[in-house]
């Protein structure tokens, strides 16, 4: 096979797991034709200077080592440079690797660098910033505060704070452009998704594709307190679509007028203005 040139970049403080075991792997299942330089990173946006680097420096490709975060740095960086994204999943949800089922097991997701087959998929924008999974407005961005805000990381710690949270949590009014279509609705969640889920299994977007020139406008209604176990359990069972609170709508082009708190690939932003989200076909070399 042909030699491979990769540079591995970690995330020392994404997720609850060591990354020191999966660098030590490394020495001993990837394969001999393939060289690699690991970094760490030391701040925020780290990665994707770090990712920049990589494509003047000639790497082949550029592994994330942590997790949807990560991923969104060092993915945003390569977007049509040729150059492909690899992932080694160790953040709390790890939403992109389950959509695009890149093994969670270390040695498993070597394996998959080793064999180096690559799919170039769409991403999206949101005011100009790329990101490759989901982005949102609601009770998902609210409680993506909050977990930024923790000292705690993992799905546990996630978990308690949505059903803090949820109690007393009230949704809002909104309003939409939908590829020049008006659309204005109170909504629990409004989630716009290239990929199907936030992670750890919650598919927010049962039927997205990162392959079709699309993204899904999903969103969900305030519903009574005692629906909250079923909409749970279709959210983690892949079966949201059942639910007559939710609605999904493909689209290329999404509006929010008048936005304030939101999330993007789980990282939470904040503006005084609207959002402008946008698909990028076909945009993103990926080894899966």
């Amino acid at each position: 096979m042909e030699s491979k040139k990769l540079l591995f970049i970690v995330n020392p403080v994404s997720g609850v797991k060591s990354k020191k075991t999966a660098i030590e792997l490394l020495k001993s299942n990837l394969d001999d034709h393939i060289s690699y330089t690991v970094v760490e990173t030391v701040r925020a946006n780290h990665a994707s200077e770090l990712a920049n680097q990589a494509i003047v420096d000639g790497f082949d490709a550029v592994i994330a080592v942590g997790g949807d975060g990560t991923v969104n740095e060092v993915g945003k960086a390569l977007v049509n440079s040729g150059v492909a994204l690899g992932v080694l999943p160790f953040g709390s949800g790890n939403g992109f690797a389950r959509h695009r089922k890149i093994p969670i097991i270390v040695k498993d997701s070597i394996k998959l660098i080793n064999q180096f087959s690559t799919k170039t998929i769409d991403t999206a924008t949101l005011n100009g910033e790329v990101f490759l999974t989901t982005a949102g407005i609601g009770f998902d961005a609210h409680v993506g505060w909050k977990f930024s805000e923790s000292r705690s990381r993992g799905f546990l710690t996630y978990s308690q704070i949505a059903v803090n949270e949820f109690i007393g949590y009230k949704e809002e009014d909104y309003h939409l452009i939908i590829d020049g279509n008006e659309l204005k609705t109170k909504a629990f969640v409004i989630s716009i998704a290239n990929g199907g889920q936030y992670g750890n299994n919650a598919w927010i977007a049962p039927d997205a594709s990162m392959e079709d020139g699309k993204l899904n406008v999903c969103i969900i209604r305030p519903f009574p307190a005692h629906f909250t176990p079923d909409i749970v359990l279709k959210l983690f069972s892949k079966n949201l679509t059942a639910s007559k609170y939710y609605q999904s709508i493909e689209a290329e082009k999404i509006q929010i007028i008048k936005a304030h708190k939101y999330h993007l690939d789980g990282e939470p932003r904040e503006t005084n203005g609207d959002l402008v989200i946008q698909v990028v076909p076909k945009s993103l070399k990926v080894i899966c």
